[in-house]
């Protein structure tokens, strides 16, 4: 009697950044236990992936399973690979903001611009809510440097790293119109008045 040979398929493991796309296939599989000068043509059936990493999308780690390989000469046994899905940088940038000096404390910022979004994702894609801190907030002064410093997304699929904008608080125009006076040669001089707008 002439028993089958061992021979193991092994998926091999794969690394991706995530891009949106549904992930199928494999990496190839690694074949240990050929006898003498056989290889993969010796063997019958087509070679197949299934598991959690078919379809899969988001960040994480996911098996690859291979099969489908016949052969009357070996045994063959399985063993399962990982995919991996690493997630994607993600740039958000506060948007800088000039305003001209009013009185009031500023609050909030000028919306933020987002860089390295996958396939169809936009901000709706994230999670969390947007905040903004920094100097810039409850500023009033004139000033060159405020910084608007964003934060409060979150994702699993994206890796985010937060750019702060600057606030610029410009001097306020006024101006004074001074109403003009009549005097007669030789007596004191008027008192004159005028009005400050802005």
């Amino acid at each position: 009697t002439i028993d089958p040979k061992a021979l193991t398929v092994t998926a091999n493991n794969q690394t991706k950044t995530y891009d949106g796309n549904a992930y199928s296939g494999g990496n190839g599989v690694t074949i240990t236990g050929f006898a003498g000068s056989d290889d993969v043509t010796s063997l019958g059936g087509t070679l197949v992936y299934n598991g959690t990493s078919q379809g899969a999308k988001n960040a994480g780690p996911y098996t690859i399973d291979p099969s489908g390989y016949t052969s009357a000469n070996y045994d063959i046994s399985y063993t399962t690979g990982t995919l991996t899905i690493d997630p994607k940088a993600l740039t958000v940038t506060a948007n800088d903001q000039t305003k001209t000096y009013d009185g009031n404390a500023y609050s909030g910022g000028n919306g933020v611009t987002i860089t390295g979004f996958a396939g169809t994702d936009d901000v709706s894609s994230l999670g969390g809510t947007l905040v903004y801190s920094g100097t810039s907030q409850g500023a009033r002064n004139i000033g060159s440097s405020y910084s608007i410093i964003p934060s409060g997304y979150t994702t699993g699929n994206y890796s985010i790293t937060y750019s702060p904008g600057t606030l610029i608080i410009t001097p306020r125009t006024a101006s004074l119109v001074v109403t003009p006076a009549d005097k007669v040669y030789g007596t004191p001089d008027p008192s004159f008045t005028g009005t400050l707008t802005g």
